[in-house]
């Protein structure tokens, strides 16, 4: 073994007995649920054991206020009920759950889908869950029997991005086929296909009005549309240099932010399409995006977790945890509580949210 293995070896272990000492701050039940879980087998698996339980720990304003576990693999998309009382997860498992918000309690566990689920969202009126996966399926469920209520069938690829109307009348879905396709949910019909990316559409977002639909894709576009009217895009929005991730509408419907591999986020006038700012601050990534419902505050995931003041670009918090990627994020309708689905298999929620 050469010196600087032997160096390393050394540094490890003092740091194995550094945390065997009890220094720094205790672990919760969840915390410890979540690092049991995983646990690697091996002098490395130990030592790797207790570094992360003495790291975990003392990063005190990163941790979460609580942790759900149920998933068993990835978990891709998290989104909270419109009165703030359930939120939903899904992801590589197959498995969608539904979550009571303040107890952390699985209120239905949902299992139709035959591949990971990628986008969970639900209609305005809370009464219905839509869920899109890799099996190139929509299905609608009834939030309140937990029951399958009707399956949308017609991409020829993977269900990346879900989003509803404001009125619930309509659920627009962006696929790795290029395609958008909106849903007349009632009639379980389609009622327009959007058709101007040239690669994978990743997001989609309806505006407050629900008169238009932004959408981003792997094409480094953001293309504004006229839902009703369909046809052409409105608005090319270009300023990306690589795959977008994320687009949201803000509350009042002024302004469009957009995100992805290129580690910036873009705002930008939603009636003229110019670029109002650019933040940028965040390391790595960006895999999703979600306002707060009074507009102030966006919060954008990827390695880490950045909540943002909107008027001004300054980072309020920048929240790192040892539970790895971030890859969806969702403000409670209040605005007081913050939701993220996390790549380790688990789902977050922080209560003292800037």
């Amino acid at each position: 073994m050469s010196n600087r293995h032997l160096r390393s070896a050394g540094v490890l272990c003092l740091l194995a007995l550094f945390c065997l000492a009890g220094c720094g701050p205790g672990l919760t039940p969840e915390e410890k649920k979540y690092v049991q879980a995983h646990e690697e087998p091996g002098v490395a698996g130990f030592v790797k054991k207790l570094l992360s339980r003495y790291f975990f720990a003392s990063s005190l304003s990163s941790r979460p206020d609580r942790v759900f576990l149920g998933h068993t693999s990835i978990v891709w998309t998290v989104d909270f009920a419109p009165d703030g009382k359930t939120l939903a997860s899904a992801g590589a498992d197959k498995d969608i759950i539904v979550w009571n918000a303040e107890t952390g309690v699985p209120v239905h566990t949902l299992r139709a889908h035959t591949e990971s689920v990628m986008r969970v969202a639900f209609s305005p009126d809370g009464k219905t869950l839509a869920s899109g996966a890799q099996d190139k399926l929509i299905h609608l469920w009834n939030t309140e029997s937990g029951t399958l209520s009707g399956t949308l069938t017609a991409h020829d690829g993977w269900i990346v991005s879900l989003a509803f109307s404001p009125d619930g009348k309509w659920l627009a879905s962006a696929s790795n086929d290029r395609r958008i396709i909106v849903w007349d949910v009632q009639k379980m019909r389609i009622e327009k296909v959007l058709e101007g990316h040239s690669d994978v559409v990743d997001a989609v977002a309806f505006s407050p009005d629900g008169r238009h639909l932004v959408s981003g894709g792997d094409d480094r576009l953001v293309l504004v549309w006229d839902v009703k009217q369909g046809g052409e895009p409105l608005m090319t929005l270009q300023g990306h240099a690589s795959f977008l991730k994320a687009v949201s509408y803000a509350p009042d419907g002024k302004t469009i932010a957009s995100a992805g591999l290129d580690q910036q986020i873009i705002l930008w006038d939603a009636v003229t399409g110019t670029q109002i700012r650019t933040l940028a601050g965040q390391e790595g990534m960006i895999f999703c995006l979600d306002w707060s419902r009074d507009g102030r505050r966006l919060a954008s995931g990827g390695d880490s977790l950045l909540i943002w003041d909107a008027a001004s670009g300054e980072i309020l918090k920048n929240i790192r945890s040892f539970y790895g990627f971030v890859n969806g994020v969702a403000f409670s309708p209040d605005g007081k509580h913050l939701s993220t689905a996390q790549y380790n298999k688990a789902v977050l929620l922080f209560d003292r949210v800037p």
